[in-house]
């Protein structure tokens, strides 16, 4: 029996975020059940239901009561479930990973796992190794290298239970590897700061709402990604109607219940689709194939369910994001961190696809991908011979999701096996 047909839709979702939000998948026929769902399979057939929703509204509370709640919660979940010897943390610098680490130190041994990518390019490790200090904990650091990324693609792509485009997952596979190799069966990590609490990624789609002419939401939501919805015109033949079909479910989620605030809206489907589709699913998954257990305090169901009944002042105030978080855990860290702007860390891939990885793209997208007939083969060309149009093209996270396309395909859907 040959293999189902890939469903156009599916694809076209992963192209846009780089995950493939539930209900879709690659597969036509097959949808898989939306985080916080549950479904019931019996004689008769089955149903489904959600335990998870929007939480209550917003707590009238002053904002000191609601700082000291947040951060007991913050020390339980960080605390649940953690072993009684040392256990491991990744840790880049940011707010999100350091306030995990010194909330874990006060209770248990440390190990932070940082990586960096070696001259010229920028790394985050001033901000890591001080954090590690300041809370004694211990401190290694990974070299990742285009050698290792290629080396290691095909099977960390393999390690996702479904394809997700994100630059951070072969360094995120090395430092699990790290873990195992340490002896640490519990990771944590910082993953949810932005999704739970108003982190500077939800600014574009606020900006949107507030001063946009009659803004289309849904629309704005895609594109702010920065992957490849804009482009799926010019990638794929029915690119503009698979446009106006993604749009539906967040249209749904974003529109749909007007008398919350818009913050709290945006949240909602960031916690259910970059949460539940695209981050949790990346760390457990690439954490279970070195058999080490990857911990995101951050969206302990308790601390998601008091993040929304946070009035939204205590999320975002003026130009400061993720206030109260940050205000709950500033007699931890030094003001370095506490107060430094969000920077991210940003994987060189445009420098590594203009040298080092330039063949390797080239080979899989042209070679590889191109003849399966999903993607235009002229718009690949030109995203290799840097191309493509605008002012900020984007042109390494896209060959990087694109990569990551066509490996999962090669491995994951056609069987074949793992290359290296």
């Amino acid at each position: 029996m040959g293999r189902p047909p890939l469903d156009r839709l599916g694809v076209a979702a992963f192209l846009a975020c780089a995950y493939v939000p539930a209900p879709w998948t690659l597969v036509e026929g097959v949808r898989s059940v939306p985080p916080g769902t549950e479904v019931e399979i019996t004689a008769d057939g089955d149903r489904s239901s959600s335990w998870f929703d929007l939480p209550m509204r917003a707590e009238e509370a002053p904002d000191d009561a609601l700082r000291r709640a947040l951060r007991v919660a913050l020390a339980d979940a960080v605390d649940r479930g953690l072993p009684d010897g040392p256990v491991g943390a990744f840790l880049s610098g940011g707010i999100d990973s350091s306030l995990v680490v010194a909330l874990a130190r006060e209770r248990h041994e440390v190990h932070t796992l940082s990586i960096h990518f070696g001259p010229p390019h920028r790394d985050e490790l001033a901000f890591s190794g001080l954090v590690a200090r300041h809370t004694g904990s211990q401190a290694a650091q990974v070299l990742v290298t285009p050698e290792e990324v290629v080396r290691r693609f095909d099977r960390t792509v393999a390690a996702c239970p479904s394809p997700n485009g994100d630059p951070l997952t072969v360094p995120n596979d090395m430092l699990f590897d790290e873990a195992r190799q340490r002896g640490l069966r519990v990771v944590l990590n910082g993953e949810g700061g932005d999704p739970c609490f108003g982190g500077p990624k939800n600014a574009p789609m606020m900006l949107s709402a507030l001063y946009g002419e009659r803004p289309d939401l849904a629309r704005s939501y895609l594109s702010a990604h920065q992957r490849c919805f804009d482009d799926l015109p010019a990638m794929l033949p029915d690119g503009e109607a698979l446009q106006d079909a993604l749009c539906e479910a967040p249209r749904a989620l974003l529109e749909g219940d007007s008398e919350r605030v818009f913050l709290d809206r945006l949240m909602y489907i960031n916690v259910l689709w970059k949460g539940g589709g695209h981050i949790l699913p990346k760390v457990f998954g690439i954490g279970a194939a070195h058999g080490v257990t990857a911990r995101s305090p951050l969206f302990d169901p308790a601390i998601v369910d008091l993040a929304f009944r946070l009035p939204a002042h205590t999320k975002r105030r003026g130009a400061v994001e993720k206030y109260l978080l940050k205000e709950a855990v500033r007699d931890l860290l030094p003001a370095e961190i506490v107060d430094r702007p969000k920077s991210g860390m940003m994987v060189p891939v445009e420098a590594w696809f203009d040298g080092p990885l330039r063949a390797f793209a080239a080979e899989r997208l042209l070679d590889g991908l191109a003849p399966r007939g999903l993607v235009d083969r002229a718009w690949l060309t030109r995203l290799v011979d840097k191309d493509l149009r605008g002012l900020r093209p984007r042109r390494g996270v896209k060959i990087w999701l694109l990569l990551t396309l066509e490996a999962f395909l090669r491995v994951v859907y056609d069987g074949e096996e793992v290359r290296a």
